[in-house]
């Protein structure tokens, strides 16, 4: 396009220069096209009207050999391939269909969370050790101290020993 825009330009200041340039004279001349000689700037109406017709007719010309020989070669054209993308939950433009019920397992996981540092001995600091290791609630600490290789696991994780783990897994089940 800036091809074009840039050839019809100068053809078209060119043919203001030299008028005579076919074929936009021979269009003119053929057409009769001679009523158009009142002056537009003080260029006279058919110089310009050659003009344009020499530039669109040159324009398109020049535009077409360029994209010809400035093409891709071989005459292959990498077109961009489109690949469908299947809806996630991060593209989707559909609602969900239950959004109460998934604000309401939050909220139970909020609890569940909070409850934990209810535990009797389970600070702040134990809680965050807990989470570090991928304890998150009660449900979480029961499964995982209800093995005594699990209660040996969290005590040599968390710092404490396997009686204070089995200490907690019973509290943990009385907050239930």
């Amino acid at each position: 396009m800036l091809v074009f825009i840039a050839s019809f330009l100068f053809l078209f200041g060119i043919t203001i220069i030299f008028p005579e340039m076919p074929p936009g004279q021979l269009i003119c001349n053929i057409l009769g096209n001679s009523q158009t000689n009142y002056p537009i700037m003080g260029i006279p109406g058919e110089v310009l009207v050659v003009g344009i017709i020499n530039g669109l007719v040159f324009g398109v010309i020049i535009a077409i050999l360029f994209s010809y020989f400035r093409g891709p070669p071989n005459g292959k054209v990498n077109l961009p391939v489109w690949v469908p993308r299947y809806a996630t939950s991060q593209n989707s433009t559909t609602e969900r269909k239950s959004p109460k019920r998934q604000y309401n397992r939050s909220l139970q996981r909020i609890k569940k969370t909070r409850d934990f540092t209810i535990i009797q001995g389970i600070g702040y600091r134990y809680s965050l050790k807990l989470k570090k290791i991928g304890i998150e609630t009660i449900d979480d600490l029961l499964q995982v101290s209800s093995t005594k290789t699990g209660r040996k696991y969290l005590a040599k994780n968390v710092g404490v020993s396997p009686s204070t783990i089995l200490r907690w897994a019973h509290q943990a089940k009385s907050c239930r």
